[in-house]
């Protein structure tokens, strides 16, 4: 896996670099503010973006910054979306079928 795209609706930065920092062999997380990549970072000696397309997108698309150059795994990172993902499932599962009192 080269690259993934995962939906912006519920991430927000805080949640972004949280998940980026808890994936072994990412270092070096930091805020971009001038262009679409809003969040760079290294992953095992590869430079790697989240980059918004367009700069206002329902999606982030997540790779090497030079991917015609890369051969990165990016499923590590992959698998930490989707266990975050499952997490906000769980909790919207949760809230959604609470009893009101």
């Amino acid at each position: 896996m080269l690259a993934l795209e995962v939906t912006s609706a519920w991430l927000t930065f805080r949640p972004l670099f949280s998940i980026m920092r808890s994936v072994p062999g990412v270092v070096d997380v930091r805020r971009q503010y001038f262009n679409e990549d809003r969040i760079l970072f290294v992953y095992l000696g590869v430079d790697c973006v989240i980059n918004e397309p367009w700069g206002d997108n329902s999606r982030y698309w997540i790779g090497p910054k030079s991917p015609e150059i890369s051969s990165i795994d990016m499923a590590p990172i992959n698998i930490a979306f989707q266990n975050h993902q499952t997490l906000l499932g769980h909790l919207w599962g949760f809230f959604k079928n609470a009893k009101r009192f």
